[in-house]
């Protein structure tokens, strides 16, 4: 029998070293989810989701127990899906060969807005030297180069880096989601998009989430949110400190949340302003 979620995502820190302009940042008190509430999460999220992702807002390689969690994870079985914007891979390489991690994103559009072009390409280098010491020592392990900034004529610079360092041949102008770069290592293109606000003006009343019904998350302090957009915890289900995530997913509000969703009905006032329906729409059509 499947898990009830595809992924569950826990941010262990909503603490970031870069300043992008396509990140709204946080309003929470920025801070590390302690290591006893961190194991807390993923052993009842293990249960729950077919995945763990170490990630919401804030970079997850920045954690002061990072290495303890990854090897809690291996120990426990459980399989950890890491976004990471690149910057510590060098730092991190042998963690991010451990057998619990699956998957890797590399958020290569993170670099391009923080960095001058030789740091740009000096940081992709150790990434692509990564990803080719990987393709050697873990076959199954996926790693994903994103670029969720398309029709942006710098990222040539990029394309063109990974190009030569893979011969590889990569057209952006396609628009399609994903490119094979190399055996299990992929470019995914898409658009940057607009992180809900609740001061936004109301979008619509209708719509269907796959929050509740293919992931949740579970902010830094314990807060579970419906959905990995609700970086500031505006929609607050309940907190696994005092409760565990099947307690809180069977409460009054996550169950009305959900009713409306399968009715095509937007009940919080946040669902009602958020445009991320047209991404997945948009990508839908493409696959």
């Amino acid at each position: 029998m499947g898990k009830r979620f595809k992924k569950i995502y826990i941010e262990i820190t909503n603490i970031c070293n870069l300043d992008c302009h396509f990140c709204p940042k946080t309003k929470r008190k920025l801070a590390f989810m302690p290591f006893d509430l961190c194991k807390k999460a993923m052993l009842e999220s293990k249960d729950l989701a077919e995945e763990i992702t170490l990630h919401l807002m804030g970079e997850p390689l920045l954690h002061p127990d990072i290495e303890k969690i990854i090897f809690f994870a291996q120990e426990e079985g459980i399989r950890i899906n890491l976004t990471t914007n690149a910057t510590l891979v060098s730092k991190y390489q042998h963690l991010l060969l451990n057998q619990a991690i699956r998957r890797i994103n590399f958020s290569v559009h993170g670099i391009k807005v923080n960095y001058s072009k030789e740091d740009q390409q000096r940081i992709l280098h150790e990434v692509i030297e990564f990803t080719k010491i990987a393709q050697e020592k873990r076959d199954d392990l996926i790693i994903i180069y994103r670029l969720w900034n398309i029709d942006n004529e710098s990222n040539r610079i990029l394309l063109d880096q990974i190009e030569q360092e893979f011969n590889v041949k990569l057209e952006e102008e396609t628009k399609k989601i994903s490119t094979k770069i190399k055996n299990n290592a992929y470019v995914h293109y898409d658009e940057s998009f607009d992180w809900p606000d609740p001061k936004d003006e109301i979008r619509s009343e209708r719509g269907y989430c796959h929050g509740l019904t293919t992931h949740i998350g579970i902010l830094v302090d314990g807060t579970v949110v419906p959905c990995c957009l609700d970086n500031d915890g505006n929609i607050p289900l309940g907190n696994i400190t005092e409760q565990k995530i099947a307690g809180v997913l069977a409460g009054s509000r996550a169950m009305a949340m959900k009713k409306g969703f399968q009715d095509r009905k937007l009940i919080e006032d946040l669902c009602k302003k958020c445009t991320y329906i047209k991404r997945l729409e948009r990508n839908r059509d493409k696959s």
